[in-house]
């Protein structure tokens, strides 16, 4: 079972019910709830990275940096082991040696400020060719420590395995950490050939609280990129509930989402977080998946209601974490089985 922490107590029933709550309505007290025990940041370093990145006059690895520098600025301090990682450095890498690893911050407990000037050391000139699997071999030293821990990978899907060399392959590699460890890896893909695409939506699917986020979605939204360790109560919309084992959204919920669609529409720079839950009747496995589909039914509404685009409407799912009522009745397990709609900007 997975442990989520409180950072601070609040009424989350009463708060539930409140699913006409103005947003962004005078000063708000903010209120965090992390969602992660640790995290992990894996940079991309490699030649294939060097390469210009749309019309910004910065190569995809310059924007690289800068999208980790700016979500580590909106990033609240809830007390994580984080650390930041290339997927590797030039020079021989030896698996299991300690030198092996080359941290820009190596693991331990996260401090913005020093997290901030680590990234400040992340280079946006290629250290050698792509090294996907490597990045992936690194993580089974440094996972198994307690909680669960997200993984953001930055990827293009390639590799650079040399025929002969007993290295595994990427997939096989995200299989055997998924299984071993309790991980949910965030892929951040800048992959552009299909056979880049479909082993990094492989990766993914090894277990249910992966996914895949395209690198233009966290490149126009940085602060999408660590939003998942973390839920902010202080803005949040509204709650949408579900019916048993069901992610159908309900008549009696659309003036709800009708009223958030119009505030993304008056408001472009601000995004909405949906964050999918459920009761605890079954497996954490089905429960994780059933709430990624609540999650995302709200995002299909929305999107295909008021045409607000994907990028601005950004689905987790966290199955029967975090519960706000007594799962041992039915009306608490009825609260438990939710949406919960954050409404962000920038």
């Amino acid at each position: 079972m997975r442990y989520f922490h409180y950072c601070v107590t609040v009424p989350l029933v009463l708060f539930l019910l409140s699913l006409t709550l103005p947003a962004f309505a005078g000063p708000a007290q903010t209120t965090y709830l992390k969602m992660a025990d640790n995290f992990f940041i894996v940079y991309d370093p490699s030649t294939s990275m060097d390469v210009p990145y749309k019309q910004t006059g910065m190569t995809r690895m310059a924007m690289e940096k800068k999208i980790i520098r700016e979500s580590n600025a909106s990033l609240p301090e809830l007390g994580w082991q984080a650390g930041l990682y290339p997927h590797w450095k030039g020079g021989l890498w030896l698996s299991g040696s300690p030198e092996a690893f080359a941290p820009y911050y190596r693991l331990h407990n996260f401090d913005k400020k020093a997290y901030g000037l680590a990234i400040d050391r992340l280079p946006t000139t290629p250290t050698g060719p792509p090294m996907l699997q490597i990045a992936l071999m690194k993580l089974e030293h440094l996972l198994g420590i307690a909680g669960q821990t997200e993984v953001f990978l930055f990827t293009d899907g390639k590799d650079s395995r040399v025929k002969g060399v007993p290295e595994p392959a990427p997939l096989a590699e995200a299989k055997k950490l998924a299984k071993k460890y309790d991980v949910c890896f965030t892929i951040i893909s800048s992959a552009t050939g299909k056979k880049e695409k479909k082993l990094l939506t492989d990766m993914a699917a090894v277990n249910q609280c992966s996914q895949v986020i395209d690198f233009d979605t966290v490149a126009e939204h940085p602060e999408h990129l660590l939003g998942k360790l973390y839920l902010d109560t202080g803005k949040s919309f509204g709650t949408i509930l579900f019916n048993f084992d069901k992610y159908l959204i309900k008549k009696e919920y659309r003036p709800v989402l009708a009223k958030a669609g119009r505030f993304l529409l008056k408001n472009p720079q601000a995004y909405a977080v949906l964050s999918g839950f459920t009761d605890n009747i079954g497996s954490e496995a089905y429960n994780i998946r059933l709430s990624e589909k609540r999650a995302k039914s709200v995002r299909r509404y929305l999107r295909n209601r008021f045409h607000i685009p994907t990028r601005r409407l950004l689905p987790y799912w966290y199955g029967y974490a975090n519960p706000v009522a007594d799962n041992a009745t039915p009306k608490g397990r009825q609260l438990n089985r939710r949406v919960t709609i954050t409404l962000r900007d920038k």
